[in-house]
């Protein structure tokens, strides 16, 4: 099927993007208030006339979930929406087996850090887990919460848990990747980049982890578990990295693209600052990725596309107002702040 309409259809919303000036403007704002004032002349307007609780996440988040909503009226396949949403579901059933593991312990529950930008309906979620009506459950977590709660009871660490969750999850997105792409093929369309995300978001976050793991003290051996499969740098090769500085990353993997993205962080000497540059740099490179995307009117990537530069809209949002609202310093947010545009 084409994607001709649909990819025009994207090109023209993103003419409502807010630019780099946009945010230039916006984190010069004396009080939250004005932050306020400036966002009500986007289309972001609309969110904040109906949010009753004035809070700025919950207007960002109902802007990024209409994109989503948009966007599944005229994409012929939801496969390319399903991926992009996955990693919401799985932060969902995350956030509801937590809620289980505190009740247990005599906690109460809560539910309020569910997102509703998952493909799936979080109701349904928590019914499903909360009445071990695994069949019901999306992505064949049904086999795969059980084994949560078994994991849960032996060791107590939640880390282990969402572990095991993400390497289910990357394994469903890319499996969803590989059947679109062959899907399409066999219609005359051709997708590989979306194939190549899916492979890059896995190094993305193995390397997160691989930062945050050494914070914490972690070696090569006791990190391994906590890398998944199914990306272009094998979890081993991402294991080895432990031993060395992060800053010092780049060049390990200077024959790989991703090796050019962690660059930004060869300055760093500060472990907190480390994680930051790294995280930022590795979204602007996920965006990168699918960049050659732009240049085909009818290549299903630039869906993908526009939804991450969406979600870099709504992060930058995030901590531009942050800033305003605790008067932070305006240069230092100005480098926090990723364009792709």
């Amino acid at each position: 099927m084409s994607y001709m309409y649909a990819v025009a259809r994207l090109r023209a919303m993103e003419n409502r993007f807010l630019d780099a000036s946009f945010f230039s403007r916006l984190i010069e704002s004396a009080t939250l208030e004005d932050a306020f004032k400036s966002l009500g002349e986007t289309v972001y307007a609309q969110w904040i006339a109906a949010s009753s609780d004035g809070g700025f996440d919950r207007v960002i988040d109902s802007e990024l979930l209409a994109a989503c909503e948009d966007l599944a009226r005229f994409v012929p396949d939801k496969e390319l929406l399903d991926i992009y949403r996955m990693p919401y579901d799985f932060n969902n059933v995350k956030v509801i087996l937590k809620s289980l593991f505190k009740a247990k312990e005599g906690g109460e529950r809560r539910y309020d850090l569910l997102s509703k930008l998952g493909a799936v309906d979080t109701d349904s979620l928590i019914m499903a887990i909360e009445s071990e009506e695994y069949i019901f459950l999306p992505y064949k977590l049904g086999d795969v919460v059980p084994r949560c709660l078994a994991l849960w009871d032996q060791t107590k660490s939640s880390q282990q848990v969402e572990a095991l969750l993400d390497g289910h999850m990357f394994a469903s997105m890319r499996a969803t990747a590989e059947e679109l792409v062959a899907k399409l093929g066999a219609s005359g369309v051709l997708a590989p980049g979306v194939l190549r995300w899916v492979e890059h978001k896995i190094d993305a976050e193995n390397l997160r982890n691989a930062v945050r793991l050494q914070r914490m003290n972690y070696d090569s051996a006791a990190a391994l578990p906590f890398f998944h499969k199914g990306g272009t740098i094998a979890p081993t090769d991402v294991a080895k990295l432990m031993g060395e500085p992060p800053e010092t990353w780049s060049k390990s993997l200077s024959h790989m693209d991703i090796g050019a993205a962690l660059e930004p962080a060869q300055d760093k000497t500060d472990v907190q600052a480390t994680l930051s540059e790294i995280s930022k740099a590795l979204d602007g490179y996920l965006i990168r990725v699918l960049d050659k995307a732009k240049y085909n009117a009818s290549a299903p990537e630039n869906v993908i596309l526009y939804l991450l530069r969406k979600e870099e809209e709504a992060r930058n949002l995030r901590i531009a107002l942050v800033c305003v609202a605790n008067g932070l310093n305006r240069e230092f947010v100005r480098r926090l702040l990723s364009h792709g545009r």
